[in-house]
């Protein structure tokens, strides 16, 4: 009983430890907001509305 409480607790700890907390990227702007990671403009369901 003792080992599996450890091990569970052992195992909760390292999962937080890897996971660690969300981080916004370096260069985080909105002048590339609505566009792909190559430039272009979204297209489809992942379009701005407005367009």
């Amino acid at each position: 009983m003792k080992f599996s409480v450890f091990f569970v607790v052992t195992l909760l700890a390292l999962s937080l430890v890897a996971c660690g907390k969300p981080t916004a990227p370096e260069s985080a702007s909105s002048e590339n907001y609505g566009t792909t990671h190559e430039g272009k403009p979204a297209e489809g369901r992942n379009e701005l509305p407005g367009k």
